[in-house]
């Protein structure tokens, strides 16, 4: 990662209070403590907050976060003043809403194989520890497991307008909305979501090509080991890539399938956990779990009987035969 600014304003305001906003004097000179810091904010941002995605709101006038930020990509302003209308800009929004809470306003700009910039709320909260005198001692650091607000603009995409290139932490409703409403941006879903709508268009588009079944689970195998790769790698899953996994005749066919108005998926998106049901069934509840690969109805190591209600396994593996004979020995 390559970290070229940032810069931390405080805009304090307690919830039914007024805010009270200090300006950082300049951008901070840049660390290798402020370099491990944003690497440490952005492994919380993509691995806990469960990001949800979206787009800036049309009317630039309204939401004007977009305007000041293209003027800095543009080099017609610095990112020191960029910051600081934007922070103005924040302030003026949460002064609207009476249950609105401040912090530190922290904004930077870096680069990894795409350009981004990084909007994020923070706040203090006790810590303790104990001392040389073997005695508790309390002192106060930043929040990070705790990201209510929280923005990260993918600028990269962004110029190429693409169809996504913001993404939030999935805060908690009532705070979240109105972040959302400083960054400029109304139209938004999350990975879930997205990933759900993905494994209903792969399922539906399947049935009605009528391929056999051997060739679907095969397929949906195929497609969920590309997407856990990218999950695994934290990069986003392209539809193009999926669509020729899909349907490697005619990917354009998938594509416009996924993208229209009943599952509306975006051209790249983050996954989500759910996608893992593309290879494997899977069940639970207080008595009993199980999961196993799809394929092994098709090569009849599992057999269900509909009619019996029984699901049958053949070739039991010696652990679990191990397993079951010490449970009827004992």
């Amino acid at each position: 990662m390559d970290l070229k600014a940032i810069v931390i304003h405080h805009l304090d305001k307690k919830s039914g209070g007024n805010p009270i906003l200090v300006k950082a004097p300049a951008v901070l000179p840049i660390t290798q403590l402020h370099i491990d810091f944003v690497d440490s904010l952005k492994d919380v941002y993509y691995h806990k907050s469960n990001p949800v995605y979206g787009v800036f709101d049309e009317k630039v006038d309204s939401y004007p976060f977009q305007k000041y930020l293209s003027a800095y990509l543009d080099h017609k302003t610095s990112f020191y003043d960029f910051s600081v209308k934007a922070v103005e800009h924040f302030e003026t929004i949460i002064k609207k809403n009476h249950m609105a809470t401040g912090g530190y306003v922290l904004f930077c700009h870096y680069t990894t194989t795409e350009d981004y910039v990084m909007t994020v709320v923070l706040n203090n909260k006790s810590s303790y520890a104990i001392g040389n005198n073997l005695d508790l001692t309390k002192d106060l650091i930043l929040d990070l497991e705790k990201l209510d607000f929280a923005n990260a603009t993918n600028c990269s995409r962004w110029s190429n307008m693409d169809d996504t290139y913001l993404s939030f932490t999935k805060g908690r409703k009532n705070i979240s909305n109105y972040f959302r409403e400083f960054i400029g941006c109304t139209d938004y879903t999350s990975a879930k979501d997205t990933s759900e709508n993905l494994k209903r268009a792969i399922n539906d588009f399947l049935l009605q090509k009528e391929f056999p079944k051997t060739q679907n689970e095969k397929t949906k195998s195929e497609v969920y080991a590309y997407c856990s790769d990218r999950m695994r790698k934290q990069e986003d899953i392209d539809l193009n890539v999926v669509s020729t996994l899909i349907y490697k005749d005619d990917p354009e066919a998938f594509r416009t399938f996924a993208i229209g108005e009943e599952y509306q998926v975006s051209a790249t998106f983050k996954g989500h956990n759910t996608l893992k049901t593309l290879k494997y069934l899977r069940y639970h509840s207080i008595d009993l779990s199980i999961e196993f690969d799809r394929k092994l109805l098709q090569t009849k190591r599992l057999i269900y009987d509909g009619k019996k209600n029984t699901l049958l396994i053949n070739n039991v593996p010696q652990e679990l035969q191990v397993e079951l004979s010490n449970q009827n020995n004992g």
